[in-house]
Formats: structure tokens, C-alpha cells, sequence
């Protein structure tokens, strides 16, 4: 006997239910969102932060990142290698990895305020060894805690029961303040040398997290300011099309010039 047809409205329907059955839990995802900050070590010189972090296209992807991120002991500031190696993402740290766009553009700054003329083999390998460590140098810290791959997308609506998750407006409104001030504490009581904020489009949560005011360097391609201890620059976000990787190597420059002007 043939099997009857099946009822492809039907399966749609089934799908959608499914997907709206699955939800992220509420107590890890807030916990996550209240003390998740990036990756590196506090106590390093070089301090970058963005608005948030890629990644965040699915549930799974998401759940995954929860979970590990708990499971390796809910820290405000996790190992960038050791953490991405655990949710599954190894090409960023293989012995020939891939350069991470955003990543790329901000170890040029580094390395160019270190005297060097940044190779590609250089990059890679700092993005290997040494970039978000937690014994490193650096720290990779976000305004906002949850990843998602564009600020077009979210998903987190679909997936939580938090009604402040229902739209990224929300969230951002709910969540901002506190972490500003939670940056600036920590900004106060580390003293990085440098903390470098990229995307215009935050600018005035920039200064707010700073504290200082900014000079426009080359025409306002980017911005320094310092408060006699930590040089602060906002630059354009790294995926921002246009820039080469010159504009990164005059940031690093500039930095290092500014750094020994306080010295």
C-alpha cells in the first residue's frame, strides 16, 4: 500500500511550532548578558571595544555558545582561542589560521604601534598566540553582550522569553547603561594604555565610556583623546568598506605618538 501524501502545509506548520518550542534558558541567557564582556585580560595595555560580537545565526550556534561559555566557569573575560576552539571554531587558530576580518584590522594597529610594518604572517600569528589571552596584552570587550551577525538580524525575539529581548531596541535600552558604567569602572580601575572604540555610529556612548574629550585626526578619519594616563581613539568600524590597511597603520602610529608624549 503506497503511503499517503504528505500534507507540505502541514510540515510547514509542524516547523514553525517547532521552532517557536525551543527556547534558550532564561537564567543562563541573562546571567550570560549580565557578565560576559569579551575575551583577554584586564591587566593588558591594548583594550578594544565594539558594539557587539559576530556569530549568533541560530539557535544552536547560540545555545552552543551559552552553554560552553557556563560550562568553563561563567567568566566576565574568557580566552578568545580556548573559547572559540570549544563551541567548534577552529580555522582562527590553526597552525595557518584565517584572518578574521575585524581581528586583522586591529592586531595592524598594534603591530604598527610596535614599530612593525605588519606582514600578513605576523597578523596571523598574533591572531593566533596572542590576541584575547587571557595572559596576553589585549582585551576584546563589547557595548552589548549578545553576538549577532548584523545589526539587520535578531533572532533572540524567536528564541527567549525575556520581553526585553523582543526587539533589539528594547535591548539595547535595557542594557546599555549599566554596562557603560561597568566599562568605565573597569577602565578605571586597570588603567589600560590604550582603549580604542571602533564604529562612528556609537560615538556618543564612546565618549560617555571615556570620559575625555577627542581631536579629529587627518580631517576626522579618527579621533584621540587622553586623560593623562589611558590615549582613547574612536576609528571607523574595520568592516567598513574603503579603508586600507594604511588608515590602521596611521592609527597605530598616532597612538604610539601619543603614548610617548605621556611618558
Amino acid at each position: 500500500m503506497n503511503e499517503p501524501e504528505r500534507d507540505i502545509g502541514q510540515e510547514i506548520l509542524d516547523a514553525v511550532i517547532e521552532i517557536k518550542s525551543r527556547r534558550l534558558d532564561s537564567a543562563l541567557l541573562e546571567d550570560f548578558m549580565g557578565r560576559f564582556y569579551g575575551y583577554g585580560n584586564y591587566l593588558g595595555d591594548y583594550w578594544f571595544v565594539g558594539m557587539e560580537e559576530g556569530g549568533g545565526n541560530s539557535f544552536a550556534g547560540i545555545e552552543r555558545r551559552l552553554n560552553t561559555w557556563k560550562e568553563r566557569g561563567g567568566r566576565e573575560l574568557e580566552d578568545v582561542a580556548e573559547y572559540h576552539l570549544a563551541i567548534g571554531v577552529t580555522s582562527l587558530f590553526s597552525e595557518r589560521p584565517k584572518i578574521q576580518p575585524s581581528w586583522g584590522k586591529l592586531i595592524r594597529v598594534i603591530l604598527a604601534m610596535k614599530g612593525y610594518s605588519p606582514t600578513v604572517n605576523q597578523i596571523r600569528d598574533y591572531q593566533r598566540d596572542c590576541l584575547g589571552r587571557m595572559d596576553g596584552d589585549t582585551c576584546l570587550l563589547e557595548l552589548l553582550p549578545l553576538p549577532s551577525p548584523s545589526t539587520r538580524h535578531w533572532i533572540y525575539g524567536d528564541y527567549s522569553e525575556l520581553p526585553y529581548l523582543a526587539d533589539r531596541d528594547t535591548y539595547r535600552r535595557t542594557l546599555r547603561d549599566g554596562r557603560i558604567k561597568h566599562l568605565q569602572q573597569r577602565i578605571k580601575q586597570y588603567r589600560p594604555k590604550v582603549v580604542l572604540f571602533y564604529s562612528f555610529s556609537y560615538r556618543e556612548q564612546w565618549q560617555t565610556i571615556s570620559g575625555v574629550d577627542f581631536s579629529p585626526i587627518d580631517e576626522g578619519k579618527f579621533y584621540v583623546g587622553s586623560n593623562g594616563t589611558s590615549v582613547f581613539v574612536m576609528t571607523m568600524h574595520p568592516a567598513a568598506t574603503g579603508l586600507s590597511n594604511d588608515y590602521w597603520h596611521r592609527v597605530g602610529h598616532v597612538i604610539a605618538s601619543k603614548l610617548n608624549a605621556q611618558t
